[in-house]
């Protein structure tokens, strides 16, 4: 009777403590990247009713029950759409990663926010939006050094009224290459960056000018290093005098501004093709693009600028080069690359968000806030690497999403009244075995 009334005992401590944990599963259910806990209970050690000889039966009673463990479920919730892209979803394994001071957390928990922080103190235009927890956490992985603060660099050819100062891209590029785990800083987004202008060396020319005595023109955007999109233009006019065998064509070069009122080089040349119109020569190697030199191809053969019979083909042209740009939008692609796109329609990333990996999640330890921090049980963090040893995320990563919580409120409410019927039917055991004391005393008078 008494250990009915201790069993009974344990068995209500037990489930109270299950029911603490299905109740914070619930209230948490719509806490964003949120895991929820399941209790798992063991008995308590037995009491052997025959001490000596052997039976062909068990011979001992249980002693009641207690709390072994709260596990982790680690299935992923469901995504929620989200209108920011520094909304962030892991699509499988892994985690974030925040700092705060010398500590690391890990988190489930996408939705970031941003500060601003000038890295040239006083200065606005050194301003970076580091990317951060809602409480100041700042989330981490890899920064290229691809870009660089100019203080000295002139906004005002691309449109923002002369203001000088902004970072610059030195080295574009679509790959973010990880490092190790202990390389990972800070993601900072510099909230004024510019696409460098990239001057045209080289501009191509196609067509058929025939072998009448039709003036032809054939033209060709260039940009100059002070990214200005000009003109280059060859006006061809079959020459008067004609070498035996072969047609030659006068050729006038010049380049203007894209309105033509400036005029910034000037030349005069001869095209020569031979008696089945492919190109033999052409003396005008080159042109001065206010201050760049430009590359004059006409092609060799028949591969660009021909004269044979027949109606002249409209020329075209193809060239090198890349207007100077502003930042229109940050993005993050499925890898985690941070990419900035530009007002002349290039892209550059400039980083990259870690994923981070553990060989026993459920090791992991609870901080609070939808943070884990990592323990003897869960292991170092990791990046899952490729066939080549390179580290890859392991997971897609999609902006614009959020992982909800993974607690289901009908399993749940369910989990709570199994709770409850074992609660109450614990506590009949210790009233049920309270009257039976009672009565053996009774007995006893």
């Amino acid at each position: 009777m008494n250990q009915a009334y201790y069993s009974g005992i344990s068995g209500v401590m037990t489930h109270q403590y299950g029911l603490d944990v299905v109740s914070d599963n619930i209230a948490n259910v719509n806490t964003v990247g949120f895991k929820g806990s399941t209790a798992e209970f063991t008995d308590l050690f037995t009491n052997l009713l025959v001490s000596a000889g052997s039976t062909p039966t068990t011979n001992d009673i249980g002693m009641g029950s207690r709390l072994q463990s709260t596990t982790t479920q680690m299935q992923n919730g469901t995504l929620l759409a989200s209108d920011r892209f520094n909304d962030l979803a892991i699509g499988g394994n892994g985690w974030f990663g925040v700092v705060s001071g010398n500590d690391t957390y890990y988190t489930r928990a996408g939705n970031f926010v941003f500060d601003e922080y000038q890295k040239v103190a006083g200065d606005a235009n050194s301003s970076v939006a580091r990317l951060t927890t809602a409480d100041g956490k700042y989330v981490t992985g890899t920064m290229l050094s691809n870009f660089a603060y100019n203080g000295s660099f002139d906004y005002g050819d691309f449109d923002l009224n002369g203001v000088t100062g902004a970072y610059v891209v030195s080295d574009p590029t679509d790959e973010v290459a990880m490092g190790t785990v202990g390389s990972q800083g800070i993601l900072e987004f510099p909230t004024r960056i510019a696409y460098p202008v990239e001057p045209t060396t080289k501009a191509q020319f196609f067509g058929n000018l025939g072998t009448d005595n039709e003036k032809r023109t054939i033209s060709a955007d260039v940009v100059s290093a002070n990214n200005e999109r000009n003109r280059l233009s060859l006006s061809f006019t079959l020459s008067a005098v004609q070498p035996s065998g072969s047609v030659a064509w006068d050729v006038v070069a010049t380049v203007t501004s894209n309105d033509g009122s400036v005029v910034y080089d000037t030349k005069s040349g001869q095209a020569i093709f031979d008696g089945s119109g492919g190109l033999s020569s052409f003396d005008i190697a080159s042109m001065d693009n206010d201050g760049t030199a430009v590359e004059i191809d006409l092609g060799s053969g028949f591969d660009g600028v021909i004269s044979i019979d027949g109606a002249a083909i409209t020329g075209t042209s193809r060239s090198n080069g890349v207007s100077g740009g502003t930042l229109t939008k940050y993005g993050i692609n499925s890898n985690g690359i941070i990419v900035a796109d530009f007002s002349n329609g290039r892209q550059s990333a400039i980083g990259r968000v870690a994923v981070y990996h553990f060989q026993n999640d459920q090791g992991l330890n609870r901080a609070g806030d939808t943070l884990f921090q990592e323990s003897t049980d869960s292991g170092n963090p990791i990046f899952w690497t490729d066939e080549n040893g390179e580290a890859v995320a392991g997971a897609l990563v999609y902006s614009g999403k959020l992982e909800n919580s993974n607690v289901r409120l009908d399993v749940g409410l369910t989990d709570m009244i199994i709770m409850q019927r074992a609660y109450q039917a614990s506590a009949k055991s210790i009233t049920t075995g309270d009257e039976l004391i009672q009565k053996a005393l009774q007995m006893h008078r």
